[in-house]
């Protein structure tokens, strides 16, 4: 299971360019057919960021709505930042409402334009007047692939003039904090040759993570 922090901050890719971002762009692509379907030539008005993340939510509910919509309203909260992207979105609890027994936990389900991931709210034994609680992921996420696109060229476009990627569904749930199979590439000179370096996505708390942190394996 994968925990997720309370609040998320949600809205930013992983910045994980790293050590490649002092390259210089290349002047012309990799002459080479393992190049990935989809070029990505610019920026993706969509994205999400933290002031923008509220917007596409219905409004948060007030101090006098009961636990089962707060938690609700924050679990989209959650879903929707890691999509990336604004879309619909519902939820509900089994049972019809989360559970402040100590020691229970309730799962509860967000749809995110369809694709259904779950969530668990486990309350803990009460601390003097507090009920600590936590909100914990099962290990499922949202990929958008507006957001892969998007933040491959946001994190990307100052490391190289071409980039790609894999063909992504406009919607898919894919395991959280694991590598989805999903790639995109830039192109990079190394000794002298143009190639390719594929870099893998994956999705975590904040969306959209692209792991650069291995050797610089071309193709």
């Amino acid at each position: 299971m994968a925990l997720i922090a309370l609040v998320t901050a949600g809205c930013g890719g992983s910045g994980s360019a790293g050590d490649s971002a002092s390259r210089p762009a290349d002047t012309a692509p990799p002459k080479s057919s393992k190049e990935l379907p989809v070029a990505i030539t610019s920026a993706e008005p969509d994205l999400l960021t933290v002031k923008t993340l509220r917007g596409s939510l219905p409004p948060e509910p007030t101090d006098d709505a009961t636990l089962t919509e707060r938690m609700l309203w924050t679990m989209r909260k959650q879903t929707v930042a890691m999509a990336g992207i604004p879309g619909k979105t519902n939820a509900a609890c089994e049972g019809g409402k989360v559970s402040k027994a100590p020691g229970a936990t309730t799962r509860c389900t967000v749809s995110y334009e369809g694709v259904k991931v779950t969530w668990s709210i486990h309350f803990d034994e009460p601390a003097g007047d507090l009920k600590p609680y936590e909100i914990t992921n099962a290990g499922q996420a949202v990929l958008t692939a507006k957001s892969v696109y998007g933040n491959f060229w946001r994190e990307y476009n100052q490391v190289s003039k071409h980039l790609r990627c894999d063909k992504v569904p406009d919607v898919e749930r894919v395991a959280y904090d694991q590598e989805t199979g999903r790639r995109c590439q830039y192109a990079s000179t190394v000794d002298g040759e143009s190639r390719w370096v594929n870099v893998p996505v994956s999705v975590g708390e904040r969306g959209v993570v692209f792991d650069n942190g291995h050797s610089l394996n071309s193709s």
